[in-house]
């Protein structure tokens, strides 16, 4: 596995690998800007709460985001960081 990919699963225990665009900081808090490995061009990026973090296991849990001002903030921020905008 790359480094800037990560795999996901879901509830159903259900695996997806995510292409890591970006991790940006929103009011104190991290979120993970993901977008599907294998998906086409007409894909949307996912934006992730980092809920917490083991860097000595290499792995983060992530926590989906139903807030849609909140996701907007967060994509407005990694367009302009990235220079999407």
């Amino acid at each position: 596995m790359e480094e800037d990919r990560i795999v996901l699963t879901d509830e159903s225990g259900q695996e997806t690998e995510f292409e890591l665009l970006d991790l940006v900081e929103y009011q104190g808090e991290e979120y993970a800007v993901l977008y599907p490995a294998e998906a086409g061009e007409e894909e949307l990026v996912h934006i992730l709460r980092v809920v917490s973090e083991d860097l000595d296991e290499e792995e983060a849990r992530y926590e989906g985001l139903e807030d849609e001002e909140l996701i907007q903030a967060v994509y407005k921020i990694f367009r302009r960081r990235n220079g999407l905008s």
